[in-house]
């Protein structure tokens, strides 16, 4: 019985010493990794167990992979960059990581420290990496970097003009890079990113497909040239060639083919508009009226510069005529037996002085048979823009005034004209000005509703006005109204000219034919 009570006893001694051990070797564990990690702790795939914190700092250093081995993929389109955590300032926390390695086991209530140490040698414990967080400003650098790449700039509406045809070629949108938004997608995806380790290939395989904004064209719709063009092209463009002057009248056509390769769209920009607008090519068009020119004849001069300015004009405007601007040329007279000066100023429509002008090295009371005088271009006579669809016809031989607009009658009147010591020149002429009450100080005389036709002398001018007042208010040549009466002017009835003054613009074309009855010549005065 005692032996067996001793072996009893022997045992629960060995036992209790057996506990002792242990129980001590535990609690000298925690001792003996005091300022270490314990065994069993790693980060990731990373064992730093055993290792200080700077130990494991080191080899979390050369564990780990390489920031700018973890990559993004960006794509936009059919465009891809790669993108790493270096670039975007995101990297791994490697003292933080050591340091959080060295904490597992050490938190906690204190009596649970010495279990938690055992179970991370026995169980093992793995954690993940710190990270250092992507840098927005970094990432919005690197974008703006990948912009340019990205933009697809507008195309802006354009316009295909063709032999008579018009094809309109509608703006188109372009892509631009929306920094902001691809911004956010980024981070948000390296934040991802920091949650996992990538595949052993190295990629994360994580693509961004970076935000777009659509770009719109500064013209969408090719306006208002487009319409413009289209009626230009329906039907061929007319320059009229009128000349009351000579009595010549011509219309030159060009077909839309032609007026098609004058045309040309161009964009015109403002800071509040935009538009397409047509261009006129001066080239082409000068060259058509370069073909022109001769077919006027000897007698006319087409005006290249100012019928160009006119046709741009009207082409511009989309009026599919344009009238020619027509001048005339000087002329040579050759002196014959019997001719005075006068004569031949008067025989061409002209006052003696305008003759005297073109000649200033002729002396006219001394003119030699087979001289050549210069007869001056009749446009000196025609200072205005023809007025048009009106003219004023004065037949000296019937003493009559007759009005016309466009070509129909619509006034005609009895009147006077010169004397035989002043008398009217016959001539083409137009009205130069006008005065509702005009004063000849030398005769004395008002002369109401005064239409002055053609400069007599340098300061001095004959024209179309009522019957004369004299200075003692009495009216001249009421009597003889109907045959030959004034100083040089026509000469209409009270009423008459005022109705004729309120008619005719200045511009107005006057053309005086005829011989009045008892007119002299040079010679006979």
């Amino acid at each position: 019985m005692r032996k067996g009570l001793r072996l009893v006893i022997q045992g629960l001694a060995a036992l209790l010493a057996l506990c002792l051990v242990a129980g001590g070797g535990m609690l000298v564990y925690p001792v003996t990794y005091d300022d270490r990690i314990y065994p069993g702790v790693s980060v990731h795939d990373v064992d730093v167990g055993g290792l200080a914190v700077d130990e494991a700092t080191a080899v979390l250093i050369e564990g780990l992979p390489d920031s700018a081995a973890q990559v993004i993929e960006l794509r936009a389109g059919e465009q891809a960059w790669s993108f790493s955590w270096a670039d975007a300032g995101q990297g791994y926390d490697y003292a933080g990581t050591a340091a959080a390695a060295y904490l597992v086991a050490r938190q906690g209530p204190w009596y649970d420290w010495v279990p938690s140490a055992w179970r991370v040698r026995l169980l093992g414990r793995r954690i993940e990496p710190f990270v250092i967080p992507a840098d927005p400003e970094q990432v919005v650098t690197a974008l703006e970097g990948v912009a340019p790449a990205v933009f697809v700039p507008p195309v802006d509406a354009q316009l295909q003009i063709g032999p008579g045809t018009v094809d309109p070629l509608p703006g188109q949108a372009g892509m631009a890079l929306d920094v902001e938004a691809s911004a956010a997608q980024v981070l948000q995806a390296l934040a991802d990113s920091a949650k996992g380790l990538p595949p052993a290939s190295g990629g994360l395989g994580r693509v961004v497909e970076l935000a777009t904004v659509a770009v719109p064209p500064r013209l969408s719709e090719p306006e208002p040239a487009y319409t413009l063009a289209r009626s230009l092209l329906a039907q061929p463009f007319t320059l009229v060639a009128d000349d009351p002057l000579t009595g010549y009248r011509a219309d030159f056509a060009a077909p839309p083919e032609w007026v098609a390769t004058w045309l040309r769209a161009v964009p015109d920009y403002t800071p509040d508009t935009a538009r397409l607008v047509l261009e006129v090519g001066e080239v082409a068009v000068r060259a058509w009226l370069d073909e022109i020119a001769p077919q006027l004849g000897p007698e006319r001069i087409l005006d290249v510069a100012e019928t160009l300015a006119r046709t741009v004009a009207a082409l511009t405007a989309g009026e599919h005529q344009a009238q020619s601007h027509i001048s005339h040329p000087e002329s040579i007279y050759i002196v014959q037996p019997g001719d005075a000066f006068f004569d031949i100023a008067y025989g061409y429509g002209f006052p003696q002085w305008r003759l005297e002008e073109a000649n200033p090295d002729v002396d006219p009371d001394a003119l030699a048979i087979g001289m050549e005088l210069v007869i001056p271009s009749i446009d000196v006579l025609f200072p205005h823009p023809l007025a048009p669809g009106k003219r004023i016809e004065i037949s000296l031989t019937e003493q009559r005034l007759r009005a016309y607009g466009d070509e129909q009658l619509v006034y005609d009147f009895t009147c006077s004209s010169g004397m035989t010591s002043t008398p009217t020149i016959a001539g083409q002429f137009q009205v130069l000005f006008k005065e509702g009450s005009a004063y000849a100080s030398r005769w004395g005389l008002e002369m109401p509703y005064f239409m002055a036709v053609y400069q007599e002398g340098l300061d001095f001018a004959n024209g179309i006005h009522e019957l004369p007042i004299t200075s003692y208010g009495e009216r001249l040549w009421a009597g003889v109204l109907g045959w030959p009466a004034s100083y040089g002017c026509i000469i209409l009835n009270v009423g008459d000219a005022e109705e004729l003054y309120n008619w005719a613009p200045v511009g107005t074309l006057v053309r005086i034919t005829g011989v009045a009855p008892g007119t002299p010549t040079y010679e006979e005065q």
